[in-house]
């Protein structure tokens, strides 16, 4: 930076072109020396984007390029997260209903049972459980009719293009108006009563042919994990198991993604009805609840504030797509991804947020086309910090080295840090806060996004840069006790 002594300043009055001319000179000498500043390390220049920023005064400590549009990876969730908590409020709910317009008579419901989806993707098999009290609490035992889902709340469920690869893999499931336990079937083994494993399965699949070909090992070794010992597979119509298990992992549980979600609800549905003792027809079909139909069991989800930290901390793409669709939904018309996109960028206007350099695919960053600016994802931290929901916006990230995806992370700064994760081919990125800790201390919001075929690699360069923007704004380190100066590079 270069400053006018005090006689210039207040001497000379240069003419205004010379007056513009000196400072745009000072200007780019501001922001080459913060530019050295700025340690990289093995990151090149052109593969990050960097803005910092003291939520306390506005005054931004770096922006390197700042306004390159990039991939934000799973970052892009806290664009959904501020839409939505604008939009729908942090105490929003998912309703799920059953609906029938069939007599009740002699404990049978005497026609068919419509589940309405609502897309919440939170709902469980206990919820579902729970909603088959409701009907024997009513008095129904048997249903006469068929199951029948009704998914008119979207029209599409939206796209994740390029993740071919990856489709048998829970985080690339798409959202679904039925979503149920994340389209998973839940898998113990235990001892029966010949000394040998047993599988029990939730959902109960009694019509899916089990071979269990896993033995139990002796030994008392703690069991962090069943993963590595007991293998599962669906193929051909069977679910196989394979493994030695050891006696110390005896009642853990593995997850298989193994059906597409409207059969997994049916089957859900269905298999438990009937192990409860219920009686319905076989099979089920989709088709719309008619308009006289009653609510025969309900269930609302837990607020939106619970189900976005679900979201953020742990980087749950099921609930990111199915939240972005829910804000496309409007009376009468289902969601489609055009409408959740309209919505979201019609919230960022309405907060002054420039979206021009945003392309949204789904919402989730599941994506290999989604684009932002570190710029604009600090303005809408900025914006979120100020907002009547600032509490439910930081709540949903993960604190450093505690829980979510940076349990493992920044444990020498800790809980100050909150921070959303991205991580996808080619991506790395960090977006979120650094919470004050003192009086003195401002809050700011940081971004960091790198975007390069070598980003793997870049992790810990990408953390130490982090700190050191922490240093650069005195919160952090051995200038903890100053107030740092912003300027600026791109």
């Amino acid at each position: 930076m270069i400053f006018l002594p005090y006689t210039t300043m207040n001497t000379i009055k240069p003419r205004p072109s010379e007056m513009l001319r000196t400072l745009l000179i000072t200007a780019l000498l501001a922001l080459s020396a913060h530019a050295a500043a700025l340690d990289f390390g093995r990151i090149r220049t052109d593969e990050v984007a960097v803005y910092a920023q003291n939520l306390a005064s506005g005054e931004v400590i770096a922006a390197h390029r700042a306004d390159a549009a990039v991939n934000p990876a799973s970052t892009m969730k806290l664009v959904t997260t501020f839409a939505a908590l604008r939009a729908l409020g942090d105490d929003y709910r998912w309703l799920t209903e059953w609906k029938s317009d069939a007599a009740v008579r002699n404990g049978v419901l005497e026609g068919d049972i419509y589940w309405v989806g609502s897309g919440n993707p939170v709902l469980d098999q206990n919820d579902l459980l729970d909603m088959q009290s409701q009907l024997r609490t009513q008095g129904i035992r048997n249903i006469s009719g068929q199951l029948v889902l009704d998914r008119s709340v979207w029209q599409s469920t939206g796209s994740a293009d390029d993740f071919d690869d990856d489709a048998g893999e829970t985080f690339a499931t798409a959202p679904d108006p039925q979503m149920l336990a994340y389209k998973v079937v839940w898998a113990k083994p235990e001892r029966n009563a010949l000394g040998n494993p047993e599988i029990s399965l939730n959902p109960p699949l009694p019509g899916i042919p089990l071979q269990n070909r896993s033995t139990i090992t002796a030994g008392t070794t703690a069991c962090r994990s069943l993963k590595p010992y007991l293998q599962a597979r669906y193929q051909n119509g069977t679910l196989w198991f394979d493994g030695q298990i050891p006696a110390s992992c005896l009642g853990q549980e593995i997850f298989i993604n193994m059906l597409d979600p409207t059969a997994f609800a049916g089957k859900s549905f269905i298999n438990h009805w009937r192990a409860a003792g219920g009686g319905i027809a076989d099979g089920w079909r989709t088709g719309r609840a008619p308009r006289h139909a009653t609510t025969v069991a309900a269930n609302q989800s837990k607020p939106l504030a619970a189900v976005l930290a679900d979201m953020n901390k742990h980087s749950n793409n099921i609930i990111a797509r199915s939240l972005f669709l829910t804000l496309g939904s409007t009376a009468g018309n289902p969601s489609t991804a055009r409408r959740a996109e309209a919505e979201v960028r019609r919230q960022l206007v309405q907060a002054g947020i420039d979206d021009e350099a945003l392309v949204l695919e789904n919402g989730s960053g599941l994506s290999r086309r989604e684009r932002l600016t570190a710029r604009m994802l600090g303005q809408i931290l900025a914006n979120a910090w100020h907002s009547p929901f600032q509490t439910a916006f930081t709540d949903s990230l993960p604190v450093a080295g505690h829980d979510g995806t940076l349990k493992n992370r920044f444990k020498h700064i800790g809980r100050p840090l909150h921070l959303k994760t991205g991580t996808l081919k080619n991506v790395r990125a960090l977006a979120g806060y650094w919470l004050p800790q003192t009086a003195t201390q401002p809050p700011l919001a940081l971004v960091v996004i790198i975007n390069s075929d070598r980003s793997p690699d870049y992790l810990p360069d990408l953390d130490k840069l982090l700190t050191d923007l922490l240093q650069a704004a005195g919160v952090y380190g051995a200038t903890a006790h100053l107030s740092a100066r912003p300027s600026e590079t791109h």
